[in-house]
């Protein structure tokens, strides 16, 4: 059944060897985000950041995997789910790859408790497979993020940034779907810790420089 909205329209489609309308009544498929290995390597120093769930649009919010035809349709894939809902998806991805990546930063959710000092906020723009060459050809992953980086103490804005990246599917199949997804979001949450880690890292230098001015005018 076809939904449609003033800005979209989205229906639930089956990808086998290409897209068709035929409803499936096989239970759906699970598929998750593979993450990267965590570095294990957790020290005193290290500056904890917390790292919220990604403010989504309704259609992108759940676990439905998105795609997009042609006159700005989105589309979901019958018998085919994300493991979590997409927000928590790209949350826990962050985290994994601030863990794996950034040997200065210590990832943490809001509901651990911890008090952190940086508090990176993200929104995602785009999260769909896109078929820019007709629904028989093999679709691009498409992720967009919007992140502002937060300094706790005095609720400071340090930084905004535009990550995302794409990853063409090797074939019209949901298994090389969902690796062009993979591919797609491990980027996107890489450059955002890279990024995240960057501006800490001159924020801290710059708090230095203004503490040690302070000092010796003092």
């Amino acid at each position: 059944m076809i939904r449609r909205t003033v800005l979209m329209a989205a229906a639930a489609l089956t990808l086998g060897g290409c897209v068709n309308l035929i409803p499936q009544a096989e239970p759906a498929a699970v598929y998750r985000l593979s993450a990267p290995e965590p570095s294990g390597d957790f020290t005193t120093d290290q500056t904890i950041v917390s790292v919220g769930v990604p403010l989504t649009p309704r259609a992108l919010s759940s676990d439905d995997i998105a795609i997009s035809l042609e006159r700005g349709e989105l589309a979901f894939i019958e018998g085919a789910k994300w493991i979590a809902p997409v927000p928590r998806l790209m949350q826990d991805l962050i985290v994994e790859s601030i863990d794996a990546f950034e040997v200065d930063l210590a990832a943490a959710r809001p509901e651990d408790g911890v008090e952190a000092e940086y508090e990176i906020n993200t929104e995602v723009r785009a999260f769909e497979a896109v078929y820019r060459n007709g629904e028989d050809a093999a679709p691009t992953a498409v992720i967009r993020m919007r992140v502002r980086l937060v300094r706790l103490d005095g609720r400071r804005l340090i930084g905004v940034y535009a990550a995302g990246a794409q990853a063409q599917a090797m074939d019209n199949r949901i298994g090389e779907i969902v690796a062009a997804y993979d591919a797609a979001a491990q980027e996107t949450a890489a450059e955002i810790a890279s990024w995240a880690s960057a501006r800490i890292e001159a924020d801290q230098a710059e708090l230095a420089t203004m503490a040690a001015e302070e000092e010796a005018a003092g």
